[in-house]
């Protein structure tokens, strides 16, 4: 079993429109907003202007995170040489000025959360003018490349041995150079085949074949979309599947891997392999 959890942004009928003249006006409403929050600021980046460009203009056909190809938002970051991890994308129709535009976004949790993300270093704005509502704005937030994949790992390790406590049992290790390596493969391949079983047929475990890892499996989680660590073991907790597996008293040790791709479909992948 596995989950697929992402943030779905529905639309509500009022979008708005970001000439390159409002950059700089957006921005700093965004940023007003974050300081409001304790949070640091964003800052604009041209290439990623471009990438929001484009997407403002496609929102005329459709006013979704689902692009008129049928791609999701953040594949127009690989369009774009962008190399960045996705965060977060904000839309808006039909407001003439950003600031109409950013009070319209606010009004939703779900842009809102992307605004105010501690994670969001990058900001790129859009606008477009013409189509139904006339203005079209987008707004897409990105991080630096998160290349400290250990970091990652501790991390989720961390908040998977607060649950096991709060449940009485006993904590995982981080599995060895092996075990992770395995993970890490599985993370590459679910980019491609979002299943529990492998591109070539097999089970997800005969991974540890192929590393050479003899422990014994007790469980695979793999997510997809997430963000952030928080974010991935708050959605596997929420399942029931992934739940047991987090908990379950016979997994000893844990691999991690973390994938990004902005050309595939989820953008994020996430493993987790855990072993006697």
């Amino acid at each position: 079993m596995f989950v697929a959890a992402f943030a779905i942004s529905t639309f509500a009928p009022s979008m708005t429109a970001a000439a390159a003249s409002y950059d700089d006006e957006f921005v700093a409403l965004i940023n007003q907003k974050r300081a409001a929050n304790g949070l640091q600021p964003v800052s604009l980046n041209s290439t990623l202007d471009n990438a929001a460009e484009t997407r403002a203009e496609e929102l005329t056909e459709k006013l979704s995170y689902q692009r008129p190809d049928g791609r999701r938002e953040f594949t127009v970051l690989d369009d774009n040489n962008i190399a960045d991890d996705f965060v977060g994308e904000c839309y808006s129709a039909g407001q003439a000025t950003p600031k109409e535009a950013l009070d319209n976004m606010m009004q939703y949790d779900f842009f809102e959360k992307k605004v105010m993300s501690e994670d969001a270093k990058t900001v790129g704005v859009g606008h477009y003018n013409g189509g139904e509502y006339g203005d079209y704005w987008d707004v897409l937030f990105t991080a630096p490349a998160a290349t400290d994949r250990a970091e990652f790992a501790q991390e989720v390790l961390d908040l998977v041995n607060v649950q096991r406590a709060n449940n009485g049992l006993s904590p995982v290790v981080l599995g060895d150079e092996k075990l992770n390596a395995a993970a890490q493969q599985r993370a590459v391949e679910i980019a491609t085949v979002t299943s529990h079983t492998r591109p070539d047929g097999t089970s997800c475990f005969t991974v540890l074949d192929d590393f050479n890892v003899t422990d014994e499996a007790t469980g695979e989680n793999a997510a997809w979309g997430q963000v952030t660590p928080e974010e991935v073991v708050n959605d596997w907790m929420n399942s029931e599947g992934h739940r047991a597996n987090i908990l379950n008293p016979d997994a000893h040790k844990m691999g991690f891997g973390y994938y990004s791709d902005n050309s595939s479909e989820w953008g994020r992948q996430w493993i987790q392999i855990f072993t006697e």
